[in-house]
C-alpha cells in the first residue's frame, strides 16, 4: 500500500504479519507529530483568542465602541413655569416659583412669603381660603404672568419625597441658632457654619429662617437652586419613573403621567453633566408684606415666556 507518490515512498505490507519493526516506528512517529500539532495550535489559538468571531472583527471595533457610548444629548426647547406651596397643618409656610427653561437650559427661581399680600389679602389666608389653585389664580394675577403647573406638599410628604431625591450638600454660612414659638407653625433652625448634608425638614426650616426672621429671599432662592441642581442628577435620571410615582402619590398637583411622558428628553438633558445648567435668582423685594413695584417687573421679566 503506497501513502506517497515521490521519492522515498513508505509501503506497507498487505499482510499485517509482515510489517517490520521499522513500519512500526514510522507511523508511531507519525502519529506523535499529528498530536504535537494539534495541542499546539490549540495553545497558541486559545493564547491569542483565533476564533471566527475575533478573525472577522473589524480592526477599529474599540473606537467605535467608545463612540457609541458618549451619546448625544436630545434637542430641546421651551419653558414652563410651576407654582408649588409648602403647608404645615392647613397653615401656608412658603410659596416658590420655579421656570425650567430649556430654550437655555437654566432654572429660575423666586420665593415669596406666605403673608405676601395679593389683592389685599396674604397668601396665607388665601390658601386656607381654597388651598394651592386660589394661591396660582392669585399670584398669576399680581404678576400677569401664567402658571402651567400647581403643586402642593405638605411639610411630611415633601420630606419624604425630598429625601428619596437625596440630601443636599449646602455651605451655611455663619452658624444659626434661632426658635420661633409665635407663629403659628413654631419651628427652629439650628445649623453650624460651613458645609452640611440637609433633608427635605431642614430645608423647610431654613427657607423659612432667611424668609421670615432674615428677610433674605435671596438666600432662599440659592437654596432652592442647589436643592434643583444637586438633586435633578444622573442617578435621579435612571430611577425617575419610581420617583414619579412616588410624586404623584405624596402630591397634589395638575401634573400628569402624559406630562412627565412628554417631558422625558427635558429631564434627560437637565440631569446630564455636560448640560451645564445655568441657575437664575429673581429675589423679592417687599414694601412691608407686598411687592415693590421693581420687584413685580423683575420676577414678571424672569417668568415671561
Amino acid at each position: 500500500m503506497r501513502i506517497f507518490k515521490n521519492r522515498g515512498d513508505i509501503y506497507f505490507s498487505k499482510n499485517n504479519k509482515e510489517k517490520s519493526a521499522e513500519q512500526r516506528f514510522l507511523i508511531a512517529a507519525l502519529a506523535l507529530i499529528v498530536v504535537f500539532t494539534f495541542i499546539f495550535v490549540v495553545f497558541v489559538g486559545v493564547k491569542n483568542d483565533f476564533s471566527a468571531k475575533e478573525f472577522f472583527k473589524p480592526d477599529n471595533i474599540e473606537t467605535t465602541h467608545a463612540f457609541n457610548d458618549e451619546q448625544q444629548l436630545p434637542s430641546v426647547s421651551g419653558k414652563s413655569n410651576f407654582i408649588s406651596v409648602v403647608s404645615e397643618d392647613e397653615n401656608l409656610l412658603f410659596v416658590s416659583l420655579v421656570q425650567v427653561d430649556l430654550d437655555s437650559v437654566s432654572y429660575k427661581v423666586s420665593n415669596l412669603k406666605a403673608q405676601t399680600v395679593c389683592d389685599g389679602k396674604p397668601l396665607s389666608d388665601i390658601f386656607k381660603d381654597g388651598g394651592v389653585q386660589n394661591v396660582q389664580n392669585a399670584v398669576e394675577s399680581l404678576l400677569d404672568i401664567k402658571f402651567d403647573y400647581y403643586i402642593h406638599l405638605e411639610k411630611a410628604k415633601y420630606n419624604e419625597f425630598f429625601n428619596e431625591m437625596g440630601r443636599v450638600n449646602y455651605p451655611v454660612l455663619s452658624e444659626i441658632k434661632f426658635r420661633d414659638n409665635e407663629s403659628p407653625v413654631p419651628y427652629s433652625a439650628r445649623f453650624k457654619a460651613g458645609e452640611q448634608k440637609l433633608d427635605g425638614s431642614q430645608i423647610i426650616n431654613l427657607t423659612r429662617y432667611y424668609l421670615e426672621e432674615e428677610n433674605n429671599t435671596e438666600a432662599a432662592n440659592e437654596l432652592m437652586l442647589v436643592c434643583l441642581s444637586q438633586q435633578i442628577n444622573p442617578e435621579n435620571l435612571k430611577k425617575s419613573d419610581e420617583l414619579f410615582s412616588l410624586f404623584m402619590e405624596l402630591s397634589e398637583t395638575n401634573i400628569t403621567i402624559r406630562d412627565f411622558s412628554v417631558a422625558g428628553d427635558g429631564i434627560t438633558v437637565l440631569s446630564d453633566e455636560r448640560s451645564g445648567v445655568k441657575v437664575y435668582s429673581a429675589a423679592a423685594e417687599y414694601d412691608a408684606d407686598s411687592l415693590s413695584s421693581e420687584s413685580l417687573q423683575k420676577i414678571k421679566g424672569y417668568f415671561v415666556k
